[in-house]
């Protein structure tokens, strides 16, 4: 029947006690990868009952047939190949949980690493209220990320995708942090109108060749917009946000930074100083040691002064 809630389906577990609860959503599990399975159970556990394991085997914690049947259903969609997050609804992001959805990016924990570095060189504008922008924003993770830890600022957060921004204006909304949502094609935008102190961005970076290779939990549960660049231009995304900055787009002595596909982001950095309008420029690596990050500070005055002061 249309629009009728998904169930779960036995077998159950023999007991409703902490210990054979996990035992019986592990073997729920089966078909996700070995590695995570634990992981995945602990979180499901975690996020139904509201309390920590060690709380639930405190307090001899017995689950309730509602409950059950909830896991059951959460560990079917995941043996199905869909993402934990999208599961949840939520993923954490810089201590939010952030409505996701198929509309946008999960965040990821290296996006995290930008965001903290670059709120940083935010904070470090003397201006009363630093205007900032996070260009393909998706969730809105990094936008306020920025708002949470520099509240004077102004940030705005655009994206190509108006299914994005109503997640990412939903997010804000559920955290109380005010910012401002556009809906802007990086390839196709006009003239900025005035310049910002800091411009973010997380472009489409994966070559198409690669998406063969992916995991079903990314190719068919996120957005291929968000994604994907064709395989004979990966620098599509970032030749467009320079050119937009260089511009106007930011402010003299502004900064930009640019989450990057490993393998190109010495590319990338190459794109900035083989412009000569940029210093500073530097690959940042992730927590796993990868090139991941590329960011620069333009060196001369833009061509539209500095930024509003309102």
């Amino acid at each position: 029947m249309s629009g009728a809630v998904r169930r779960g389906t036995g077998p159950w577990p023999y007991s409703n006690v902490e210990p054979e609860v996990r035992r019986w959503l592990l073997g729920r599990l089966g078909f996700v990868e070995v590695e995570e399975r634990e992981g995945m159970a602990l979180r499901l556990m975690e996020h139904e009952s509201g309390q920590s394991r060690g709380a639930r085997l405190s307090e001899g914690r017995r689950w309730s047939e509602s409950e059950l049947d909830r896991l059951a259903v959460w560990a079917a969609r995941l043996s199905e190949g869909e993402p934990l997050q999208h599961v949840l609804g939520q993923a954490w992001f810089d201590g939010m949980a952030l409505r996701v959805t198929p509309d946008v990016l999960i965040p990821r924990p290296e996006t995290e690493e930008l965001a903290a570095w670059m709120a940083v060189k935010l904070s470090e504008v003397t201006h009363a209220a630093p205007q900032a922008l996070d260009w393909c924003t998706g969730s809105g993770c990094i936008a306020l990320s920025l708002k949470k830890r520099v509240p004077r600022a102004k940030v705005h957060a655009w994206d190509v995708s108006r299914a994005a921004l109503d997640v990412a204006q939903a997010n804000a909304e559920a955290f109380g942090l005010d910012m401002t949502t556009g809906e802007s094609d990086l390839l196709s935008a006009p003239r900025p109108s005035a310049p910002f102190h800091l411009v973010v961005s997380n472009p489409p970076y994966i070559p198409a060749a690669e998406r063969k290779d992916m995991h079903v939990r990314v190719v068919d549960h996120e957005p291929a917009l968000a994604l994907f660049v064709p395989d004979a231009d990966p620098l599509l995304f970032y030749r467009a946000l320079v050119r937009w900055c260089e511009a106007g787009g930011l402010s003299e002595e502004g900064w930009l930074g640019m989450e990057c596909h490993h393998a190109f982001a010495g590319d990338v950095a190459a794109l900035l100083a083989d412009s000569g309008r940029w210093k500073h420029v530097e690959i940042l690596e992730d927590l796993q040691g990868k090139p991941r990050h590329v960011v620069a500070r333009l060196e001369v005055p833009s061509l539209h002064g500095r930024p509003p002061k309102n």
